[in-house]
């Protein structure tokens, strides 16, 4: 079913494993959700893809061996974590379920009502009791209920792994023609805070980055993007991913910001810390390491995608490899890291534009 081959990078000669299916598109999970086992050899991905649906089939592969294990058919892309006891959950409608890789143990967690659809991608805490999720509602059944777009409210919550207890934290309001709240992403430590992005066209949303306290109820925007003297937005911001130990967000200024420089960033989780991390690269996605030492970013060009590795402390950066990239999803690379630390995971196009998992081990890409 899913194939290993090895390659090196035209652009870097650093070796890169692939794993894949020929002729059929294969990705992993978005860069916020992890994607590998807890013994960092096991990974998750999609594969069987059709491009016009994104529908698939879900699959724990050993990367080492290419044996695989079909753990669900028939499911769209982008609806899947996997949690550091190697528990997948994934939804579908209204319901969120999960699905133990080794036994392939499927339960369902709960089932939001009938007029809910939830959303992807999820999030979960770093000790897997706690996922960060939103969803759509439609035609409330509580009149007092606020919505935006008539009928629509986006909700931002938490479910609990265990107990399927599901927790309301805010139905962000915002308008037209940008009324969307998405890429709920939950505190990897503190299960009460919670991000939301406002999300729309980069160059309108003046307010991208969101947090809420689901102590207080306080929602605050955490990085207040800068105008110029005529009030027009000069920082165009997004895909944002909390730090490990969760700090504070990393995210990407736009290369099409006037604002200048642009690239990495970190903001704190109160937003009074930011910090420019690198610029040497026209970013777009952003990968961080769990020990903290690293990010891996993307970029955003004609028909191909860097992948860089940023060493957070020195803020130095690497290219790693440049390869063909589809602009449209599931074929954006979305880098993410091993729970190891060591391993990083895109997903890239070969010179058929099918699509592929990639692999590269950081330890062989000193700097």
């Amino acid at each position: 079913m899913l194939t290993r081959k090895s390659f090196t990078d035209q652009t870097t000669g650093l070796p890169i494993l692939a794993i894949g299916c020929e002729g059929r598109d294969t990705a992993h999970h978005y860069m916020t959700a992890m994607t590998w086992l807890s013994d960092s050899r096991h990974l998750i991905v999609h594969t069987e893809i059709d491009p016009t649906t994104g529908v698939g089939n879900v699959v724990r592969v050993d990367s080492e061996t290419g044996d695989t294990e079909v753990l669900e058919e028939g499911l769209t892309w982008g609806r899947g974590v996997v949690s550091c006891e190697d528990i997948l959950y994934l939804f579908d409608k209204n319901e969120l379920y999960a699905i133990d890789v080794w036994s392939g143990e499927r339960r369902t967690i709960c089932r939001l009502s009938s007029h809910c659809t939830l959303m992807g991608p999820l999030s979960i805490t770093n000790d897997g009791r706690v996922l960060g999720v939103y969803w759509q509602e439609y035609n409330p059944p509580d009149d007092s209920a606020e919505c935006v777009s008539g009928e629509i409210c986006w909700v931002i919550g938490t479910i609990h792994t265990v107990t399927g207890e599901v927790r309301e934290a805010v139905r962000p309001i915002f308008d037209e023609p940008y009324p969307i709240a998405n890429h709920a992403m939950i505190n990897p430590v503190n299960p009460e805070l919670l991000f939301y992005s406002h999300e729309g066209a980069t160059e309108q949303i003046s307010d991208r980055l969101w947090t809420i306290d689901m102590r207080s109820g306080t929602t605050r925007n955490i990085f207040l993007q800068k105008k110029d003297k005529y009030g027009q937005l000069v920082e165009y911001v997004g895909h944002e991913i909390w730090a490990y130990d969760g700090s504070g967000l990393y995210f990407v200024k736009y290369p099409h910001s006037p604002d200048q420089p642009s690239g990495l960033l970190f903001v704190d989780r109160e937003g009074v810390h930011q910090e420019f991390i690198n610029g040497d690269y026209r970013y777009w996605h952003v990968g961080v390491s769990p020990d903290g030492r690293y990010a891996a970013c993307d970029t955003q060009e004609p028909g191909v995608s860097k992948i860089v590795l940023i060493d957070t402390e020195t803020t130095r950066a690497k290219l790693l490899c440049e390869l063909p990239c589809r602009g449209t999803h599931p074929g954006h690379p979305h880098p993410s890291f091993s729970p190891d630390s060591r391993k990083i995971t895109f997903t890239f196009s070969d010179s058929d534009d099918v699509l592929w998992v990639g692999i590269m081990d950081i330890r062989e890409c000193t700097y």
